[in-house]
């Protein structure tokens, strides 16, 4: 049996419509004990269980279905710990793809430093064991402000401002403290980390597709976030409200990085802020799509699907969605936790201006400090004539959220 098929590693709603769009059946790969949603479920020809993260067990996987079913179209992702384990199987099998080697450069926030290093869009940086880059920040002078965080992180996890050296010699403590408790990933003094001066400026992110080589640019996407120590990203608006001068030196941020990469196909989610004096920065950069729902505000804003963008690419072929916008701003504001505890009940104040409303924590559900993005408690999605009166509205419903919190 030949089937026209492709091989889609991560349960993403948006990954197997846009399979299902270009004409070709999704079979989904999911870690086992991970809910697949109904979105994916309604579009999926067959969902594999199998860990996504580790390559032989997805080759394994991959080759079963190749002989059954006829080689697939395309592997791919749109899962940040699968992007690595994609890119080698659908190199090996002679399929479009990000590279393994710009996949795994652009997972390791040090790696795509190095190449940076001599653009104008780099920062003073050092990178290594917590050891090592305690030492590194130590060797300047107290006051300098540095961000420090796992070298291979996601989600705003392990992120910390350090402004003093009182600052560091407390995150060095409590990094050795959670590698003595089994916490950290690879033990004490052996997880690897990055650490830089501190940018100052708006925070943005640039969403693209590349296809061969050419960098195509859907959005530039503003970003709100808790500020220092943990930069916990609290809300997002699409187009961002910037000079067309200023939106251009994004994109051409981006460009150069994904060039230095080597970054030639599929999506990108690119992160930067516009330091009033450097000018644009560059956070980090992932070969997949952004989080936090921004894949839904460029569409909304835009048109424009970054996930049937993507499959066009790799496929070689025009977009096949030729829709407009449904708004010209959309934006997204996150509920937070008020407290820790036990959530016991959810209160909203009637918004007309929300498209949807999202919650991750149900009533009976624990809470706990916003530390990273997986504390979040839920959203709002909102349209507007403009990005900033979009987010205006989003911000203004979350803000009418009351959570009822029992203390432990």
């Amino acid at each position: 049996m030949t089937m026209n098929w492709m091989c889609l590693l991560g349960p993403s709603p948006g990954g197997a419509r846009a399979i299902t769009l270009h004409g070709h059946r999704p079979v989904v790969l999911v870690a086992p004990g991970v809910a697949v949603p109904s979105e994916v479920a309604a579009h999926a020809e067959r969902v594999v269980f199998c860990p996504i993260t580790d390559h032989d067990a997805v080759r394994a996987a991959v080759d079963r279905l190749i002989a059954e079913l006829g080689p697939p179209r395309l592997v791919l992702s749109f899962t940040e710990y699968a992007q690595e384990v994609c890119a080698r199987i659908a190199t090996d099998l002679g399929l479009p793809s990000v590279s393994p080697a710009a996949a795994a450069r652009a997972r390791d926030k040090a790696a795509m430093r190095r190449l940076l290093a001599d653009t104008p869009y780099a920062w003073r940086y050092a990178a290594g064991t917590a050891d090592e880059v305690a030492a590194a920040v130590r060797d300047e002078p107290d006051g300098v402000p540095w961000v420090v965080k796992p070298a291979d992180g996601a989600g705003s996890i392990g992120v910390s401002a350090l402004r003093s050296h009182a600052e560091l010699a407390r995150w060095q403590a409590e990094v050795a403290a959670a590698g003595a408790h089994g916490t950290a990933a690879e033990g004490p003094g052996t997880s690897r980390y990055i650490a830089e001066h501190m940018a100052d400026g708006p925070e943005f992110s640039v969403e693209a597709v590349s296809a061969a080589g050419r960098h195509t640019v859907l959005a530039i996407t503003a970003k709100q976030t808790t500020g220092s120590p943990g930069f916990v990203e609290t809300g997002h608006m699409v187009p961002a409200p910037l000079p067309e001068s200023d939106s251009e030196r994004l994109r051409e941020a981006v460009r150069c990085v994904l060039d230095r990469l080597e970054i030639r196909y599929g999506p990108s989610h690119t992160e930067l802020r516009l330091d009033p004096v450097h000018g644009p920065v560059v956070i980090e950069t992932h070969t997949r799509v952004g989080g936090d729902c921004i894949p839904e505000l460029v569409e909304l804003a835009t048109g424009q699907d970054q996930y049937e963008r993507a499959v066009a690419a790799l496929l070689g072929t025009a977009p096949v969605l030729t829709a407009g916008p449904v708004a010209p701003g959309a934006a997204i504001s996150f509920v937070l936790p008020p407290a820790c505890g036990t959530l016991t009940g959810i209160a909203l104040t009637p918004a007309d201006d929300v498209l949807r409303w999202d919650f991750d924590r149900r009533p009976g559900d624990g809470l706990s400090d916003l530390n990273s993005s997986e504390d979040r408690v839920g959203y709002a999605i909102a349209l507007g004539r403009t990005a900033v009166e979009a987010m205006e509205s989003a911000m203004k419903a979350t803000a009418g959220v009351h959570l009822q919190v029992l203390a432990p």
